[in-house]
C-alpha cells in the first residue's frame, strides 16, 4: 500500500516546480490541499488505514496545529515542516505518540544575516528619523554613525548568527558573540553579561523557545552603551517594551524589530519597526522548495536526519 502524503498549503503552485512535483509524487500518493480551510474539512487526511505523512505550510493553519487534530490522524508516521521554527507544533506531545516532527534548516540564514545588518546600518544612519521627517534632509539632527571599528554583539552562533558575524566583519567591525554551545576562532566569545555591556551593535540570533525566553534580563538592557544599537530578528527572548521606551527617551541609539502590523513610522525616536520579511527572498524560498521535497520524501522512507523531537 502506496504511503499517502498529504502536502497542506496555499503557496503549492508558487513555491514548486512542476519537476519537483513530479518528484514528490513519486515517493507516494500525494494529496494537495491548497484551499486554506480548517483541518477538519481535509477529510481524506482523517479517514483510511494508510500511512501518513501530513506536509504543512504554517499558511495554512495561521501557525497552530493543535494535538487534538493529530490524534485524530490515523496511521501519522511523520509531521514535516515548511519552516525552521518548531514552536507552532507541540513536538514534545507528537514525539510522545511516537511520531518524528521534522523542520528545515538554514535556507533562509542568508537572507535573515543581511536584513539584520540592514537594520543595523539604517539604525546607525538614522532613517526612522529621516522617515519621520517626511524625508527632509537636517544636517544636524539626521546625523548618523559610522559603523566600522565598532563592536559587534551576537548572541547565538548558528548559522543565522555566524552569518551576521561575517556581515559585521565585512563592515570593518570587531565581532564578539555568546553561544551557549557553538565556537568560531574568527569571532571573540565573552559572557553574555559582557556582551550586552561591552557592544556597540547587539544582535540576538539564538532560537526562539521556552529555553531562551527571557534570556536578554532587563537588568542586561538596562546596562547597555547609551551609544548602543540593538538589532532583533528574533522575539521573546527580551523585553521588548523596554527597549521602545529606551530608544524613545533617549536611552539607547537605535532599535530595530520586526513586526507582523504596519508599525513603521509608528514609534517616535529612532526605532526601525518593519515587516517580518528578513526570509523572504528569491534564492531563500527557492532552497526551501528544494528542502521540504527532500525532507518529505526523507520521511517517506523512514529517515528523519532534521528531526526535533
Amino acid at each position: 500500500m502506496k504511503m499517502k502524503i498529504f502536502v497542506l498549503s496555499p503557496n503549492t503552485e508558487t513555491l514548486f516546480t512542476d519537476k519537483q512535483i513530479k518528484q514528490l509524487k513519486s515517493s507516494g500518493d500525494v494529496v494537495f490541499q491548497k484551499k486554506v480551510v480548517p483541518f477538519e474539512q481535509v477529510k481524506a487526511l482523517f479517514s483510511g488505514t494508510e500511512d501518513r505523512i501530513l506536509a504543512i505550510d504554517p499558511d495554512f493553519c495561521d501557525w497552530k496545529v493543535p494535538n487534538k487534530v493529530i490524534d485524530k490522524i490515523p496511521s501519522l508516521k511523520a509531521v514535516v515542516l515548511q519552516t525552521t521554527s518548531f514552536s507552532w507544533v507541540d513536538a514534545d506531545y507528537i514525539g510522545k505518540k511516537g511520531i518524528p516532527v521534522v523542520n528545515l534548516r538554514g535556507f533562509s540564514s542568508i537572507a535573515v544575516a543581511e536584513w539584520a545588518t540592514m537594520m543595523a546600518v539604517n539604525l546607525a544612519r538614522k532613517i526612522p528619523l529621516v522617515v519621520q521627517d517626511g524625508w527632509k534632509q537636517d544636517y544636524i539632527k539626521h546625523q548618523g554613525i559610522e559603523l566600522r571599528g565598532k563592536i559587534a554583539g551576537i548572541v547565538g552562533l548558528g548559522n543565522i548568527g555566524t552569518a551576521i558575524a561575517e556581515n559585521c566583519q565585512g563592515l570593518g567591525m570587531k565581532a564578539q558573540y555568546w553561544s551557549k554551545n557553538s565556537s568560531d576562532k574568527r569571532f571573540k566569545k565573552v559572557s553574555l553579561e559582557n556582551l550586552i555591556k561591552t557592544s556597540d551593535v547587539i544582535l540576538p540570533a539564538v532560537a526562539q523557545n521556552e529555553e531562551t525566553k527571557g534570556l536578554i534580563t532587563d537588568k542586561m538592557l538596562r546596562g547597555m552603551k547609551k551609544s548602543a544599537i540593538f538589532v532583533s530578528i528574533v522575539h521573546h527572548v527580551y523585553n521588548h517594551d523596554l527597549l521602545l521606551k529606551m530608544a524613545k527617551e533617549g536611552k539607547i541609539y537605535g532599535y530595530g524589530f520586526e513586526s507582523n502590523k504596519p508599525e513603521f513610522g509608528k514609534y517616535k525616536g529612532n526605532i526601525w519597526a518593519g515587516p517580518e520579511l528578513a526570509w523572504c527572498t528569491e534564492d531563500s524560498m527557492r532552497k526551501n522548495a528544494e528542502q521540504w521535497i527532500e525532507a518529505i520524501i526523507r520521511a517517506s522512507k523512514g529517515k528523519y536526519p532534521t528531526k526535533v523531537n
